[in-house]
Formats: structure tokens, C-alpha cells, sequence
């Protein structure tokens, strides 16, 4: 062996590595076995009567026509479902109430809640833009994503319907059955937030969309009588008096949303007659020379005669505050408008007033505001509280005096109401028809109402009557699957 040289065997870096991590590892044991053990919730099971709803399409072919027939079947059951024990004292609601009247309102409202329930803490998430386009959009990703909350606001009719197909909602008969709700809503107000048999929704108001709402003290001192602008004739010969004297821009339209621009040929649509309207929201209006049609964007185009060259820039209670503020004397818009004269510490019948669109006297167009359960929220519980108050008769006494609009309930306490709302209730009464509002979710499908909005407000700046009828119709025709409700409205 002498002579022989040893070699010393180098340690592998690798080695070195492995090592280390090992007793990392160890050391990470060692200290979680110390740790006192996790304490689990352990679940409750609630049981909840569950309705089940199947809808199966059949296609009958007759001789020369074929015929699609619904079919619902229905299957009602007990589910077990698992929630938390410590289910958060919280309710989380989103809305698109935001302008002055509006916030107002629906701050009254969670007023009452807070007062019932003490416990719960009410996280109110508002989506500003006017009729809610804004927020339509922002909740169908939170509802295919899974996080929906525990209530949002949705207008009653066909903009329920995505939602109820998709069987994102949760049925709620028996909280109408409870709370006896089919005794103190009208027909027309269930029709609404009914789908193939079922309850989906609460309305919480009704408000009336063919207003026009103008500024008294303009109209008393050029001699106009609003009670005499009954026909679009007699409108148009005041508007030419007041440009006479003036005042540049008589009525006051906003456009920012471009829904505003259609709500206001939706009502000159309305004063072609009911039978017209009827067949325009059945989807039965499908040629561009329909002769009402065609009167209609005729009126309309002279109506932009007298509106205000801005009106792109301006939202709809922004259009409001120009008849408020005494620089146009008109406004065609819903009656949340009311509550922007309410919080402006207006007298109705002194600083404004209102009258029918002309042509529409004996109508009353609807749009509904509504709450929902949808499936799967955090809160499930207090999502049903938040229910029952939206409905009760002291919540719709809360929330409606200061809306503008009128309770969904026959029983409401008028002596709450403003002089406005008073009439509205008697109006709505004795109304000899009542219609869905399309740009409002209510009329016509989805499919064709989000193109309503962008046809008119092109229309507005072309003021082609050829090309837009051609525009509505196609879009009526695109959408013909998706007509589903046949309304009766005479």
C-alpha cells in the first residue's frame, strides 16, 4: 500500500440540498404537532322545500304552419341542504339607485330592515347608470361566476327570463304563500314576475314611464294650459310658443345612456294606440313599412326639433334638473323623476306638474322594480328577511313616497303619499290600459331591447325614417325566438 495515494471522496452539492430539506421538513412536523387541534363548524342541515321546473318544448307540424308548445312540468320536494352554523350576520345588495331621489329612497328602505333586524349588517353595492344597463352587465358576470348576491335589483318581465332559463333564481312561492302576497298584488303586477307557473320575484313599486313632467311657473307665464296638450298637434304648437319667446330648447331630453332617447319614442310608440303597441311587443311588427311605425319616427323626429343639442352628454335626471332649474319647460321620463323634484324641495302643483304623453291619456305604462333569491348566496337567510321587507306594506310606504313611484300593493296608506303619487294611484286604478315598458326589461326580450337603445339614439342623429324602420323590424325578426309571453293588453 505505500507509494499508493488516497483519494478524498468530494460530497455532492445535490446531497448537500437534499439534506437541508429534510430537516427542514422535520422541523415543520415537529412544530405542527404542537399545534392545538383545528376546531371544525360542524354543518346544519336545513330543510327547505324545493320546486323543481322542467320545460319541454314540442313541435307540432300542422299543414302549413308548425306550432311550438310548452310543456312545464313540475315537481315539488324536500331538499336537505348543508349551510354554516355561523352563517354572517350580513346582507349584501346590489342596485342601481344612485341619483339624489334614488339613493334617498332605497337608504329609507334599508332603514326599515335595519330596525327589524338590528343584527344584520347591510353592505349596499351600487352600479351607477341610469335603468340599471350598467349594472346588468356587472351582475350576469357575477351570477355565471358563481358570487351572486344576496339579492339584486331586476326590472319584472322578460328581464327576469335569462336568469329563471338559466336557473340561477331560486323559485319563492312559498314566501308569496306566507306572506299572502297574491291578496295585496294585482294581477298584472304577478303576471310580471311569474315564469312557467312559478314566483321568482318580490316587487318592491310601480312606476309610470308616460309622463311628461314640465316646469309650472314657464308654462303659467305664456298662457299654456298642460291640460289642453293632449295630442301631439297641441304639443308641438306650445313648443313653438315657447321657442317664440325664448325659450331656445323646450324640452329637455338627456342621451348619455342612450336608453333615455328610446324610453321617449317608446311612448310615442304607446300613442299610436294599444292595438299597436300590443303587436309591437308580441314581435308581430316586422315590416318597414308599417304605416304607424313610420307616423311614429315621424313624430319623434319633429320631437328632437325642440330638444336640447347636448343631450348626449347629459343623463336622464341631469335632463330633469333642466326643467327643475327653469331652462326647458318639458321632460318625457318615468315617474322616479318625481323624486328629483322631491329632494329639490319642490311643490307639485306650485313648481311642477304633469300630464299623460299626448296620446296616452287612459294608459298606463309599467316598470316594476323587483328583488330575487338567487341561488346560492352567502346569506341565505337574510336574504329572505330582505324579501319579506321589500314586500311588506311599511317598507313600500317607505320606500315609494320618496321613489317617486307607487306601491305594488293595493293597501298602501295614501295619506303618505305626495300629491304627485296620489294621483298616480287613482290614475293607475282607473286606467283602461295598462302596458310593459320595452326599455325597461319588462315588453320584449333582451335580444331585441338592447338593440332598441343604440337604433334610436343613432336615429337621433340622423333622423332617417326609412333606415330606422328597417333597423327595428330586423330586429324584431333576429329575435323572434326569444318571444316566449304573448301580452293581452285590451
Amino acid at each position: 500500500m505505500s507509494g499508493e495515494k488516497v483519494e478524498k471522496k468530494k460530497i455532492s452539492p445535490s446531497l448537500i440540498i437534499a439534506v437541508i430539506i429534510i430537516i427542514i421538513l422535520l422541523a415543520a412536523l415537529v412544530y405542527y404537532a404542537t399545534l392545538p387541534p383545528k376546531v371544525q363548524v360542524v354543518p346544519t342541515t336545513v330543510a327547505a322545500p324545493t320546486t323543481i321546473v322542467q320545460t319541454v318544448l314540442k313541435t307540432e307540424t300542422l299543414p302549413g304552419t308548425t306550432i311550438v308548445r310548452t310543456e312545464v312540468k313540475t315537481t315539488v320536494q324536500t331538499l336537505v341542504t348543508t349551510a354554516p352554523r355561523t352563517e354572517a350576520p350580513l346582507l349584501e345588495i346590489y342596485h342601481w339607485w344612485t341619483s339624489g331621489g334614488e339613493k334617498a329612497a332605497i337608504d329609507a328602505l334599508v332603514e326599515v330592515f335595519k330596525k327589524r333586524y338590528p343584527e344584520v349588517g347591510v353592505i349596499q353595492s351600487p352600479v351607477a347608470g341610469g335603468a340599471g344597463y350598467v349594472m346588468k352587465a356587472v351582475m350576469k358576470s357575477l351570477v355565471l361566476a358563481g358570487e351572486a348576491p344576496d339579492a339584486f335589483q331586476l326590472h319584472a318581465g322578460y328581464e327576469m327570463l335569462p336568469y329563471v332559463k338559466g336557473e340561477y333564481l331560486d323559485p319563492i312561492d312559498d314566501l308569496w304563500k306566507e306572506e299572502k302576497w297574491e291578496e295585496v298584488f294585482p294581477a298584472v303586477v304577478r303576471d310580471m314576475v311569474n315564469w312557467y307557473g312559478h314566483y321568482y320575484a318580490v316587487p318592491v313599486n310601480i312606476h309610470r314611464v308616460n309622463v311628461v313632467w314640465y316646469n309650472k311657473p314657464i308654462l303659467d307665464r305664456y298662457g299654456i294650459d298642460p291640460t289642453t296638450l293632449t295630442t301631439w298637434d297641441k304639443f308641438f304648437e306650445a313648443c313653438d310658443t315657447l321657442k317664440a319667446r325664448g325659450i331656445t330648447y323646450p324640452i329637455a331630453m338627456g342621451g348619455i345612456g342612450k336608453w333615455e332617447i328610446a324610453h321617449a319614442f317608446e311612448q310615442i310608440i304607446a300613442s299610436e294606440g294599444i292595438e299597436f303597441y300590443e303587436d309591437f311587443v308580441n314581435g308581430k311588427i316586422t315590416s318597414p313599412d308599417d304605416p304607424k311605425l313610420r307616423h311614429a319616427l315621424e313624430i319623434f323626429r319633429r320631437y328632437l326639433e325642440y330638444v336640447n343639442p347636448d343631450y348626449s352628454a347629459l343623463t336622464w335626471d341631469q335632463a330633469v334638473a333642466k326643467v327643475i332649474r327653469g331652462e326647458s319647460a318639458f321632460n318625457i321620463m318615468g315617474d322616479w323623476a318625481n323624486g328629483e323634484f322631491y329632494v329639490a324641495k319642490k311643490e307639485y302643483g306650485k313648481d311642477y306638474g304633469t300630464f299623460p304623453v299626448p296620446g296616452t291619456s287612459g294608459m298606463y305604462g309599467l316598470c316594476i322594480d323587483c328583488f330575487e333569491h338567487p341561488k346560492g348566496v352567502k346569506h341565505p337567510t337574510n336574504s329572505y328577511k330582505w324579501l319579506r321587507v321589500v314586500g311588506s306594506k311599511e317598507g313600500q310606504d317607505t320606500f315609494n313616497p320618496i321613489k317617486g313611484s307607487i306601491a305594488a300593493r293595493i293597501d298602501a296608506d295614501v295619506t303618505k303619499y305626495g300629491p304627485y303619487q296620489r294621483a298616480a294611484i287613482e290614475d293607475f286604478k282607473t286606467a283602461k290600459y295598462m302596458y310593459p315598458s320595452v326599455v325597461h326589461g319588462s315588453g320584449m326580450p333582451e335580444a331585441f331591447s338592447a338593440k332598441f337603445n343604440d337604433i334610436m339614439s343613432k336615429f337621433a342623429t340622423t333622423r332617417d325614417i326609412a333606415a330606422t324602420a328597417k333597423e327595428i323590424t330586423d330586429a324584431i325578426i333576429a329575435a323572434k325566438a326569444d318571444f316566449v309571453k304573448t301580452w293581452k293588453l285590451h
